[in-house]
């Protein structure tokens, strides 16, 4: 406990001197309110800034209890996620469920990645399908699947990142169990290895990079083992840096000096949280600091909050609430920054009533992001 302390105290000193220059800012919206009659239910958002400008945001729209009424969509904002456009279909399979959406930039084209579970919605076999476009949002491809190098590939839920040398990568996992053909009947029977996928061809095929695996103690019988969903950032020396969901009460991290294709080994980070999770994003200006949106709870999916780190994520700023629902999940954060250098934040949360789930965001400055707050933080 002494330790724990001294460490917050330690961050809070480090980061007390915030920009005098910026007015804090904070508003929150919505990209979509769920059609609560056809798809009320709106998960797992990813978001990007284009190079026109534009943020884009993809996620998975769907019908109550219709698993494979699951599709890929996107949305434009043209105002800095201020206002959005309506949904466009880019990734709909027959008898299937497509969800997990993913972002890769390969210069002007945007890449989006599904993960396809075909029925009978087994953890068995999933797919992944690829959709693009080169006129930044305006025209899509035909989706055509990929080839994937593990048998039950999911938790491909971040924004991907192009390295220095041309290389494409994005996080992802896998279950173990279906690598060896023996299919968990739940999610809490899963044992998950995570990683990056790494393309050398523009995002056409990708091959898997050395595998980050951990044995957890689980803390709640419906999480997963091992190490999911990594959330990963390229640092300004170019090292990936990737914060992974776990069982435990508080996300692991690791890093990559290679591209992907070796990991030191995890570790539990500062970040308390529980089976959920991340989203990391390097600002522009200063081009060194990361933001991290996470769900800071060692039991719930809420309250989900934002830091900022000035030493390659070794300690992070106090935390801000983005959203605190009560009774609901707020979760599945995708963070970015806007032409305008607005910091942006989006999430799925549950309707109060839980007849629905909803994409929102989060729109503030580097100076809130770092200021005390003088009010109660916001709900809602």
């Amino acid at each position: 406990m002494i330790q724990i302390l001294l460490s917050f105290f330690l961050a809070a000193s480090i980061f007390s001197t915030s920009s005098h220059a910026e007015t804090p800012f904070f508003e929150k919206g919505v990209v979509h309110i769920p059609d609560k009659g056809n798809f009320p239910i709106n998960a797992y958002p990813v978001i990007a800034c284009l190079p026109s400008g534009n943020l884009f945001c993809v996620f998975s729209e769907a019908r109550r209890e219709d698993r494979d009424s699951y599709r890929v969509v996107g949305v434009l904002s043209t105002d800095h996620g201020k206002t959005w456009g309506q949904p466009r279909v880019l990734v709909q399979n027959p008898n299937a469920l497509d969800a997990d959406p993913n972002i890769v930039l390969d210069g002007q084209r945007i890449l989006v990645y599904s993960t396809t579970l075909p029925r009978p919605f087994k953890i068995d076999q999933s797919q992944i399908w690829m959709t693009s476009s080169d006129d930044q949002g305006k025209s899509w491809s035909q989706p055509v699947e990929v080839a994937k190098p593990h048998r039950y590939i999911s938790g491909k839920i971040h924004i991907g990142h192009r390295l220095s040398d041309g290389t494409l990568v994005m996080g992802y996992s896998y279950d173990t169990w279906a690598e060896q053909g023996m299919i968990p009947a739940t999610e809490g029977e899963m044992n998950i290895k995570a990683g990056v996928l790494r393309s050398k061809d523009g995002g056409k095929t990708w091959t898997a990079g050395g595998d980050l695996s951990a044995s957890i103690p689980k803390t709640s019988p419906h999480s997963v083992s091992g190490v999911d969903e990594p959330a990963a950032v390229v640092l300004k020396k170019g090292s990936i840096f990737v914060l992974l969901r776990t069982a435990a009460t508080q996300l692991y991290q690791s890093v990559s000096h290679d591209g992907g294709v070796t990991w030191k080994k995890p570790v539990p980070s500062p970040l308390t949280s529980h089976n959920a999770p991340a989203a990391l994003w390097r600002l522009k200006n200063p081009d060194h600091e990361v933001m991290v949106v996470w769900n800071n709870s060692p039991r719930k999916r809420t309250p989900l909050c934002v830091a900022l780190s000035k030493d390659n994520c070794r300690t992070w700023s106090p935390p801000r609430i983005l959203a605190s629902p009560e009774e609901v999940q707020a979760s599945y954060p995708s963070a970015t920054q806007a032409a305008d250098d607005t910091l942006i934040a989006v999430w799925q949360e549950d309707l109060p009533d839980r007849s629905g789930r909803e994409i929102r965001i989060a729109r503030f400055n580097r100076a809130w992001l770092l200021s005390e707050p003088s009010r109660p933080e916001p709900t809602q």
